[in-house]
């Protein structure tokens, strides 16, 4: 294990040799993220980190400006991960790898996000920007949440209730650095011995951890499988739904009418996350997500029917032993083929709309001239073939040219 550490952190190392500098991207055939059709024959130029122009005629070749001809592949802007579980730089890294430059981290271990979202930003490893929520406030928040915050182990062997309790819980985790709020309004589906179909949070305990997030500029993302949890986090107020099985017509209608956001894990609430073993709890898990895939994917296309913003997502953590390895052009297939999102619609959710739910649009998401140069170059068209994503010849982040696969 250490030896695997060291030499994800020696790659890393090797990857950040590639310092910031101004170039143009020629020849390009460009989806911008805002839902537009593909434009071919674009140049791209990126001066001081940032999109300096998009113009239909390649400029002129200078001396001090690399050019970096495409030869017609498709650039994309950086995926946006809206559900991630990212904790070390090794994981960064393989989320950079597959075309990740920003990501939503719910929930959080001993804060090993937060200290790898600062190394990131320090620029001491590679990886996308990671905005995190430093732990996950809920009933029976486990022993690593009590660790981190021995103020609330009162509670260890009983249940953090109460909305002056949970909204002094979000103040904890803005203490420590939080970027987003996770609560939990039901029970997990990923473990055997919790029920998905029960609400933990209530509504006004959710809504204090809603005031207290607004206080401070952050928003809350409501993990919610429960009919009745759900629909409790919409009235609360929160940012976005994430995962939503059970969520009904009448807490969707509530969503469009308030434009919350549904993250809905489409990938990780299918077979591909399974655990692949045969004791108990693992096929207890394989039968649960059977029972579950059905009302998620219903859910997902009446959300997209009525034009509730959807975005994209792994619930994965791109570790050593992450079940599924998912990634995000996984859930791009799965809203294509479940959720009936267009082809142009399923990029937008995994760009713009992940801006958008973070709260970030006015300077990543999209490519346009102004913005953060988060940029993904694939080999084929991804309109066509979402498989081509799964290895990006060219990762762009905050102008950093990170990753550049041979023969640009």
């Amino acid at each position: 294990m250490i030896f695997r550490h060291i030499a994800a952190l020696a790659l890393a190392a090797a990857v950040l040799t590639a310092s910031a500098e101004d170039f143009d991207l020629v020849n390009v055939t460009l989806v911008d993220g805002t839902g537009a059709g593909p434009r071919a024959g674009v140049t791209v130029s990126v001066r001081d980190g940032r999109i300096a122009a998009i113009s239909g005629d390649g400029p002129a070749a200078a001396a001090d400006i690399r050019q970096i001809n495409l030869k017609e592949r498709f650039l994309l802007p950086g995926l946006i991960d809206s559900h991630a579980h990212i904790e070390s730089p090794a994981a960064a890294l393989r989320a950079l790898q597959s075309g990740v430059t920003t990501a939503r981290v719910l929930g959080d271990n001993f804060l090993q996000a937060v200290y790898t979202r600062d190394l990131v930003k320090r620029g001491r490893v590679p990886g996308p920007e990671l905005l995190v929520s430093p732990g996950h406030i809920r009933p029976k928040p486990g022993t690593a949440f009590f660790m981190v915050y021995p103020e609330f182990a009162d509670a260890i062997d009983g249940e953090l209730r109460g909305p002056d309790r949970i909204a002094a819980a979000t103040r904890a985790l803005i203490a420590k650095g939080a970027d987003v709020v996770k609560v939990g309004a039901s029970e997990r589906a990923g473990l055997a011995h919790t029920d998905p179909r029960k609400p933990e949070l209530t509504e006004d305990e959710i809504r204090a951890a809603v005031t207290e997030a607004a206080n401070n500029g952050l928003h809350v993302a409501a993990h919610a499988h429960a009919r009745e949890g759900c629909a409790a986090a919409v009235r609360a107020g929160v940012r976005s739904i994430e995962h939503g099985t059970w969520c009904d017509d009448d807490t969707l209608a509530e969503m469009k009418r308030r434009g919350t956001y549904f993250v809905p894990t489409l990938a990780a609430m299918s077979p591909l996350a399974d655990p692949k073993g045969n004791a108990a709890d693992e096929v207890a898990l394989r039968l649960r997500t059977q029972a579950m895939m059905g009302p998620l994917r219903a859910a997902v296309a009446s959300a997209h029917a009525m034009g509730i913003p959807i975005a994209a997502s792994t619930d994965g953590s791109y570790a050593d032993d992450d079940i599924g390895g998912l990634r995000v052009a996984h859930d791009i297939a799965l809203l294509r083929e479940f959720g009936g999102l267009s082809p142009l619609e399923s990029i937008t959710a995994a760009t713009l709309n992940g801006a958008r739910v973070a709260g970030i649009e006015s300077r990543t998401g999209t490519i346009r001239v102004g913005l953060e140069a988060d940029l993904v170059a694939c080999d084929g068209d991804p309109l066509v073939d979402g498989r081509t994503l799964f290895e990006p010849r060219l990762v762009v982040s905050d102008g950093r040219i990170l990753i550049e696969g041979l023969g640009l």
